[in-house]
């Protein structure tokens, strides 16, 4: 019974995850959500520019601390392997609804584009971010990323694979298109805000300072192999070939 209910429990962390991922590709347009990142009541620029930073901060360290390898070896002692990703995904939700409710709009104009040609290049834009960063996702495991295949492997009783990593397609232009979708998605909106730069800087910078740590991770599962990956291949843009590669 209970590889059943861990099941259950994984789809619905799954959707939680989807849901969470919908709402945020609205948010950042302010389209088709009950609250966008330039809707709602406003407070002084300082003090928005303050929560919303702590709010990134928070988003990210969610995401970075419970990835770690080590904080895994001690949350599995109270959450069954199975569904440790998925309850990292009904967390994920959690911290998702806190930053669109807390977060305070800036809607301080940067630029406005009102062409149906400039409009509809910019939502083709904002498109193929999240469409790469979701692709990724199928390079390394869709379904494991979303916590089902562990589900579904417990379920099965067949043994969880080996750690491994796929460097074909987008991972041989970049180790983390992921992230830089996370960087670079903001400022793909038609109407940009002083509030859609804020997000992009905080989770640049932030993710500047959590990437080492990721990778510290990918060396200790992979070794050599990821060390030579890592050599050849740009973190986050392709033209800095150098870029994050230090030891």
């Amino acid at each position: 019974m209970k590889p059943v209910l861990f099941l259950i429990y994984a789809i619905g962390g799954y959707a939680a995850g989807q849901a969470s991922l919908l709402y945020l590709m609205g948010f950042f347009i302010d389209f088709a959500v009950p609250k966008g990142i330039s809707q709602g009541p406003t407070t002084s620029v300082p003090w928005a520019i303050a929560i919303n930073v702590a709010l990134v901060l928070l988003f990210g360290l969610h995401h970075s601390i419970t990835a770690r390898s080590s904080f895994k070896r001690w949350w599995t002692k109270f959450v069954p392997a199975p569904i440790e990703r998925a309850t990292y995904l009904y967390m994920t939700a959690a911290m998702t609804f806190a930053l669109v409710y807390f977060w305070q709009p800036i809607p301080i104009t940067v630029w406005d584009i009102d062409t149906t040609g400039g409009m509809t290049a910019m939502y083709v834009a904002y498109g193929m971010v999240w469409t790469m960063m979701l692709l990724a996702t199928f390079q390394f495991g869709h379904f494991g990323f979303f916590g089902l295949a562990q589900a579904w492997e417990n379920f099965r009783k067949s043994s969880p694979k080996d750690p491994s990593i796929t460097v074909g397609l987008l991972y041989a232009v970049v180790r983390h298109p992921i992230s830089l979708g996370w960087m670079i998605m903001a400022w793909m909106a038609p109407h940009l805000t002083v509030g859609h730069i804020v997000f992009s800087a905080a989770a640049f910078a932030y993710i500047l300072i959590a990437t080492p740590f990721e990778e510290a991770d990918l060396i200790e599962e992979l070794g050599d192999y990821y060390r030579e990956y890592r050599r050849r291949t740009s973190a986050f843009f392709p033209w800095f070939k150098g870029q994050g590669n230090a030891d």
